[in-house]
Order: structure tokens, then C-alpha cells, then sequence
């Protein structure tokens, strides 16, 4: 694990198997400084099974949050393809009309859509459903005509749950189902949250990302109270840059804020992320060995789990 001082930037490869904790205390030996420091435990060791909060089966995700630009998209992408190279088989949902999700599969932007399962009225929705090139990994198109899903349907009697109702109709064929919803309120947003049984928030550690993440919270609670079923969330920290003082402070100040909806995992800033998203590739099939890569892969196992650990911190080392 690399550590870097908080106080003088000096960076420390540090070997962390051995340390149980998921936090310990360190000192500089260049400039002296004392700090915390807080490490990703190995998910499947540290932490045990806690199935009331998420089903070990069929469960249906919604990727949301209503600031743009978090990597909602990518986590869907991301989170999907770790989950499917650990045996479960997913549907991915594009449910943002920019598509995105669709073609970083490497399906055509005029691929049909739920709105044109809709439109058609036949009303099975597996004839919409697309196997793509990695095994386990299906996908639910998006193209432009989804901006058409407001027009039409917005204000008919229940439609908040057309999503859901299709839904239903395969989701015994998948162990779980990632929805991918655009940064703002309105058909698609609502249908994907009535739909979940758990809302994964991805948010950067910027000035901005608090607001963002209140913003989604108000309206989980709007989504219970109208269906009457208990929705759980997690916060997923994204795109963080640990060499970044402004990235670090927010991050500390997000833990401190939301607590125990903080997800172990944190997903870093990664060039081969970068890099993947132009060839429209998951991280994993561009670079297995990359820092995303390995991050979502415990993301992944992390929400298998969906569990929490109390341990003490252990006394304080000495990096050199």
C-alpha cells in the first residue's frame, strides 16, 4: 500500500497484510508528522454477510446521484463487469438517454430501447434484452428516443413504476440488475429508484459533492414513503486523488458526515481508467492489474457482502 504524509508529501510503500485493522497510526520518519491512516481490508476476510440489508439474490441496484459527472456510468460498467467475473449473472440497465453505458458495451446508440418497449406495447421485455461479449453480462439499451419517456408516460397513473413491472418479468434470470440513471429528476431517475432495492451513490471528494449527496438522500426517502418499502443506500467515493490536499479534506469531512453509508471502498483516480473509456472497455478487460480495476473487483465483493466491521486501531508505526 502506498502512504503519503499528509504534512509533507513524502510516500511510503507500506506492506498492510498483516495489519487487521482498517485503521492505524503512522509517523513520518522524514518530517516526523503524525497521522492516521485509513486502509481497504480485503473484503471477503473482514467483513460477514449481512443479507437483511442487501438480497444474496435478485437484487436490483440503481447507480444515482443528481450531480453529473461522478462516474455514474462507469461504476454501472465497472461494477457489472467484476460482478459478472465473480459468477453472478447481470443486467445492466441504461437508463440515461446520452446512451453512454450503451455504447461503452459496444452497441449502436439507435439500439431499441425501454422506450421502445413501451411504444410497441408487447410488453416483454426480454425481446429488448442484449447479450454482450463477456459472459453473464446483458445489457438494456438506451438510445436518443428516451427523452420521449416524459412526453408520453410521465403523467399517466403509476408511472413511476414501469420500470419495475417489466422488471419483474426476468428478474429470475439475473443475480442482480444495475440501473444506470441521469443526473436529474424525472422518468427515468424515478422509475430506476422505485425499482431498487438499493441505491449506490457515486461521489467525487469535491466542494459540491455534499450537496449532491443530500440532494439524492431527500429523494430515497421521497421513493419510501411512496412505495412503502425500506430502500438502503451507500456512498461510493470516486475519482479520489489521495495526493490531493483539497480531495483529502473533503473526503475526511464526507466520512465524518455520512458515517456508517460510507462505503470500505474508495475508487481512485486511474490513468488506465481513463484510458479504457476510449477504447469502450471495463477497466478489468483493459488493464486486470490496474488500481481500478482491483478496486471495483472489491467493490464488487464488498456489496456481495454488504457487511460492517467495529475494530480498535492498532498502535502507532514508524514508516521508514
Amino acid at each position: 500500500m502506498i502512504i503519503t504524509c499528509d504534512k509533507c508529501k513524502k510516500r511510503y510503500k507500506l506492506e498492510v497484510s498483516s495489519i487487521g485493522k482498517p485503521q492505524f497510526k503512522v509517523r513520518c520518519a522524514h518530517c516526523n508528522h503524525r497521522f492516521t491512516v485509513h486502509r481497504q481490508p480485503e473484503v471477503e476476510q473482514q467483513i460477514r454477510p449481512d443479507r437483511r440489508k442487501l438480497p444474496a439474490r435478485h437484487a436490483i441496484l440503481a447507480v444515482s446521484n443528481q450531480k453529473g459527472g461522478v462516474a455514474k456510468t462507469s461504476t454501472c460498467l465497472n461494477l457489472g463487469m467484476s460482478l459478472s467475473l465473480l459468477g453472478k449473472k447481470v443486467l445492466l440497465v441504461d437508463f440515461d438517454v446520452q446512451a453512454n453505458l450503451t455504447i461503452s458495451l459496444g452497441f449502436s446508440s439507435h439500439a431499441l430501447s425501454f422506450f421502445d418497449l413501451l411504444y410497441s406495447v408487447s410488453g416483454a421485455i426480454s425481446d429488448y434484452i442484449r447479450e454482450t461479449r463477456y459472459a453473464n453480462l446483458s445489457l438494456l439499451p438506451s438510445n436518443s428516443r428516451m427523452a420521449l419517456l416524459t412526453k408520453y408516460y410521465m403523467y399517466r397513473p403509476g408511472f413511476e413504476y414501469m420500470l419495475r413491472d417489466r422488471l419483474r418479468q426476468v428478474v429470475d434470470q439475473f443475480d442482480f440488475i444495475l440501473i444506470d440513471t441521469p443526473p436529474a429528476i424525472g422518468f427515468s431517475t424515478l422509475n430506476g429508484l422505485m425499482a431498487a432495492d438499493y441505491v449506490l451513490i457515486p461521489t467525487p471528494c469535491e466542494f459540491l459533492s455534499m450537496h449532491g449527496i443530500h440532494k439524492i438522500e431527500d429523494i430515497i426517502q421521497f421513493v419510501r414513503k411512496k412505495s412503502g418499502r425500506h430502500i438502503d443506500y451507500g456512498i461510493l467515493i470516486s475519482m479520489h486523488d489521495r495526493r490531493s490536499t483539497s480531495s483529502e479534506v473533503i473526503c475526511r469531512k464526507i466520512r465524518n458526515m455520512f458515517g456508517e453509508k460510507i462505503l470500505t471502498t474508495v475508487i481512485e483516480l486511474d490513468e488506465k481508467m481513463k484510458e479504457s473509456q476510449i477504447l469502450n472497455l471495463p477497466v478489468i478487460q483493459y488493464d486486470e492489474n490496474s488500481p481500478s480495476a482491483l478496486q471495483f473487483m472489491q467493490l464488487a465483493r464488498e456489496l456481495l457482502l454488504k457487511t460492517s466491521t467495529k475494530e480498535q486501531p492498532e498502535p502507532e508505526r514508524v514508516l521508514d
